[in-house]
């Protein structure tokens, strides 16, 4: 898959890296992207492809919210629609292996934060 975003970069630097010092490791990272956009930004992790699935969770209609790609019965990309700090958590989900329904992601993410 090609992503060019920095993210990608830094992290198949590192596996590169670790890789000429012989780790023999796999390179495993999720694509992760971002953008600011005037007063409202993204972040977004996984497969974000149209022909997938969508399941749309918004606080504040098309504001605030999260965007989840499913596809196989397993959530492949999260879209954090000015929802901060959970990239994450989406990641942790993307990695369950399902299978999910549209009804099992309402209110999935934010995750509330661990005292």
């Amino acid at each position: 898959m090609r992503v060019e975003h920095e993210d990608n970069a830094k992290a198949m630097g590192r596996q590169a890296g670790r890789n000429m010092a012989g780790a023999e490791e796999p390179y495993r990272q999720l694509p992760f992207f971002y953008s600011d956009l005037f007063d409202l930004g993204y972040e977004a992790v996984g497969e974000l492809d149209s022909r997938l699935q969508t399941v749309e969770d918004w606080t504040e209609e098309n504001r605030k919210g999260v965007v989840y790609y499913l596809g196989g019965g397993r959530v492949r990309g999260v879209l954090l629609w000015n929802v901060w700090e959970q990239v994450d958590a989406a990641r942790r989900l993307i990695a369950e292996p399902g299978p999910f329904q549209p009804g099992d992601l309402a209110g999935r993410l934010p995750e509330k934060e661990q005292p």
